[in-house]
């Protein structure tokens, strides 16, 4: 009986061993899948420094029988385009031929700046309750920001959900009843004084302030966090 036990156990080993030896090769199949798509990127597209490339092939199904190739593989890019979803043909030319596509996701992905956690309307943000992470740019919609400091103080407008983009038109860098410096170039001479904001605004936009001294109300252009600029 134990000589039983030892021979199932030997085929056990033997019947594994091949299945890992198996995954290894597809791993190299489908990496090589992958270097075809990253040199034919490189040769067609230009990245952004802050842009990062996501290559990935579709793990090769067990079910399909191939032999490890004796000579270099060759292949080449489906339609010869570079797409999200891009196929990729494999084939080993030795005395034991095969031909085996490969699935190949590609993303570019740009920067974004989220809410790492349920946010509501009139929070300040700052890197306790947002951060920065990498998601594909055809995912990405709207007006959004890519660093965390252009973002450090800023209210929010409306209620933000987890994990979800902060985009320009969810925050106000001077908020209706914000304390806000007002800036004036007068004669060469820059002023500044304080004042009300009267409505919302952002960078570049125009708000309504009241000047705290005098109560006169004056239209000026947001250039920064609590700060407007007025033209005489």
């Amino acid at each position: 009986m134990s000589k039983l036990l030892r021979f199932i156990f030997i085929l056990l080993s033997l019947g594994t061993s091949h299945i890992f030896a198996s995954s290894n090769y597809s791993k190299e199949v489908e990496k090589f899948a992958e270097t075809l798509i990253f040199d034919k990127y490189q040769a067609t597209f230009e990245l952004t420094d802050e842009q990062k490339l996501y290559i990935k092939a579709n793990p090769i199904t067990n079910r399909i029988n191939f032999t490890e190739c004796k000579v270099p593989l060759e292949g080449y890019i489906v339609g010869d385009k570079i797409k999200s979803k891009t196929a990729v043909k494999v084939s080993c030319k030795d005395k034991t031929p095969w031909d085996l596509y490969v699935r190949v996701k590609v993303q570019t992905l740009i920067p974004l700046i989220v809410s790492s956690r349920p946010l509501s309307k009139g929070e300040t943000l700052d890197e306790d309750n947002i951060e920065l992470i990498y998601k594909a740019k055809s995912q990405v919609r709207g007006s959004t920001f890519s660093e965390l400091d252009l973002l450090n103080g800023v209210r929010l407008k409306r209620n933000v959900s987890s994990k979800r983009s902060i985009r320009f038109k969810d925050v106000c860098y001077v908020c209706k009843g914000d304390k806000v410096t007002i800036t004036a170039n007068q004669s060469g001479l820059k002023i500044k004084a304080s004042g009300i904001a009267l409505t919302d605004g952002n960078i570049g936009s125009t708000v309504r302030v009241k000047n705290t001294r005098t109560q006169r109300e004056v239209v000026g252009t947001v250039y920064a966090l609590k700060e407007v600029q007025v033209s005489f």
